[in-house]
């Protein structure tokens, strides 16, 4: 809609009776456009038509004669379709009309008006307050995507603090002022994050820089940049760009994407005659660590650190992908998922390579010391000696050399995985031959242990534990089955204990319906009896809800088991935990300790 008519520094720009002459005609013109009188301008406009001599009836013959009421039939249509559907909800209307502002709108001539002055037009800030409003500003931006008054408009949106609704978003990556004000909002909402955590808070993050090339490539140089700049503080960024990167190379299978990427941001040569990037880029591509490129990796590398030049990054020699395809060729055979290349020379490239990859944590090669290096062959080379699915008295042998093994965190893995082999093999026979009432597995005692001594390999522990609770083994009868169970949640007690239990907690409450009701009270009384008030809210809410999915078990537990079920539940301030109080039995309980508010 236009405006009334300016003036030039209060000077008329013609005559008075031409002035006065545009101005009816401009005014006029006004009132005839259909539903002129439900547009904001049409007072402004009824002045300057009187102001100029218009006669005041035909104002009143025009704007009726100018009325349709689409508005009015718009809210008729409306009312009718939420009283035939029985709903208080606009969606039938509105969703329709969101489609055809899309269909009509003008991107260029948007851009034009915005070009002009610099400011958005006010019907794009009354849409910013109200959802179903700021979906139609998204489709624009999807639709338009080089448009520079919609950018400004998401600009809008996030400094209103609509940011997360920005994140799905592939045209917010077009817009570098939208889409880094988004960056750092996602980085810094992953920063406090914990191990247990992470995966729920990083996958904002990852829905905003993993749609497009463009985002992805931004989001991994700031990273590196920020990361360069902190240096030994960066350990986070450092973890925030490998979950980007797995993120990339699992779920959107666009393994050359993240690699070659990676290796841009390391100094690389992609696709030229740098025989590093050449050998990384084939293992990614073919999962598999190829003898000619792990020889290159070795000459490279090797080479390097013995005359003490300086080298490739070797970041991406340490990535996940990469170490545990070296991994599985050199120690598969301890649980058969690959063949074992058999030639030594080959071997000891393959281990130097690993020995290399996990000492050399400043991408330096002048930090990994000699040393250090030789001791770590030599174990990797005693690990591949480990028995395949030993008898009891067998582990027992081995089981002190194991324990040192697993203060390291490259041999912890490999432990871990063998270890998961040993319990899990045939169906878990190890149970049918060894459990037997309720001692402790020591395979059991083994993941335990690497919990301990290696906190980043907690996620992986707890589903080797799942797997051994999960099981179903054939011959077992029901008791032994739970005595087997709870053997289990002793050990997955003590990975609470080391700060896992969010996962924990949501594992059982996604499980509750088919485990028995006996061992998931026995899982609640084993967590709470190692703990004390206060309980954070992030702890609480979810035992809550277990607890309250599980009070008929709870009612059959023994007393000294009950009374710490309802010492917790007297320490929680949450109307649910009173009731829960109310459902126990009132004759066992002991006193309660004071109430922690």
């Amino acid at each position: 809609m236009s405006t009334p008519m300016d003036t030039n520094d209060g000077e008329p720009i013609v005559s008075n009776a031409d002035r006065n002459r545009l101005a009816q005609e401009e005014s006029l013109s006004e009132f005839s456009k259909l539903d002129s009188i439900m547009e904001p301008t049409t007072a402004a406009f009824v002045d300057q038509y009187l102001e100029a001599g218009g006669v005041p009836l035909n104002v009143m013959n025009l704007l009726v004669q100018s009325y349709e009421g689409l508005a009015a039939m718009a809210n008729t249509v409306d009312r009718d379709i939420r009283n035939a559907y029985n709903s208080t909800n606009q969606a039938a209307l509105l969703e329709p009309i969101s489609r055809k502002i899309v269909e009509s709108f003008d991107a260029v001539k948007a851009d034009e008006e915005f070009s002009n002055t610099q400011q958005l037009p006010v019907y794009i800030l009354d849409m910013i307050p109200h959802q179903v409003w700021r979906k139609t500003i998204y489709r624009l931006s999807e639709r338009y995507p080089k448009s520079e008054m919609l950018g400004a408009a998401l600009q809008k949106v996030a400094d209103e603090g609509f940011q997360a609704e920005l994140t799905s978003l592939n045209s917010a990556s077009l817009h570098t002022h939208v889409f880094y004000s988004l960056l750092v909002e996602c980085i810094e909402n992953v920063a406090p994050a914990t191990d247990e955590t992470l995966n729920e808070r990083i996958s904002e993050l990852i829905s905003t820089v993993c749609r497009s090339e463009q985002a992805y490539f931004m989001a991994q140089y700031v990273l590196v940049h920020a990361r360069q700049k902190l240096g030994p503080q960066a350990i986070g960024l450092r973890r925030i760009e490998e979950e980007l990167e797995r993120h990339m190379l699992d779920k959107y299978d666009r393994p050359q994407l993240a690699v070659h990427m990676r290796l841009l941001l390391d100094g690389c040569a992609v696709g030229g005659d740098d025989a590093v990037a050449n050998a990384l880029v084939s293992i990614i591509q073919n999962s598999y660590a190829a003898p000619g490129d792990v020889t290159a990796l070795y000459r490279h590398y090797h080479d390097a650190l013995a005359a003490g030049q300086p080298t490739s990054s070797a970041y991406m020699l340490r990535s996940e992908r990469i170490m545990m395809l070296l991994v599985e060729q050199m120690f598969g055979h301890l649980w058969e998922s690959t063949v074992e290349d058999t030639r030594m020379a080959l071997v000891d490239k393959y281990i130097w390579l690993l020995a290399y990859a996990t000492l050399s944590v400043d991408d330096q090669s002048d930090t990994v010391d000699q040393a250090q290096l030789e001791q770590l062959i030599a174990q990797m080379k005693d690990v591949r000696q480990l028995p395949v699915r030993p008898i009891q008295t067998t582990l027992n042998q081995v089981i002190r050399k194991v324990i040192e093994w697993v203060r390291v965190p490259i041999l912890a893995r490999v432990v871990l995985m063998w270890v998961r082999d040993i319990i899990s093999y045939d169906n878990f026979t190890y149970y049918d031959t060894y459990f037997k009432s309720c001692e402790v597995p020591v395979p059991l005692l083994l993941l335990e242990e690497i919990a301990f001594c290696q906190p980043l390999l907690k996620p992986l522990v707890f589903d080797a534990y799942r797997e051994s609770f999960e099981s179903k083994i054939p011959g077992f009868a029901a008791d032994r089955q739970i005595r087997l169970q709870k053997v289990v949640i002793n050990r997955i007690a003590v990975l609470v204990q080391l700060d896992y239990a969010l996962p924990v907690l949501h594992y059982f409450d996604l499980q509750a319906e088919s485990i028995d009701q006996s061992v998931l009270a026995y899982f609640i009384f084993r967590t709470l009896a190692q703990f004390e008030p206060p309980y954070p809210e992030e702890f609480y809410q979810p035992m809550l809800q277990l607890i309250e999915r599980t009070v008929g078990g709870i009612k059959t537990m023994k007393e000294k088991e009950l009374v710490v079920v309802i010492a917790f539940l007297g320490c929680i301030d949450d109307p649910r935990a009173e009731r829960l109080c109310e459902l126990l039995p009132k004759e066992s309980a002991q006193p309660l300790s004071p109430s922690v508010r």
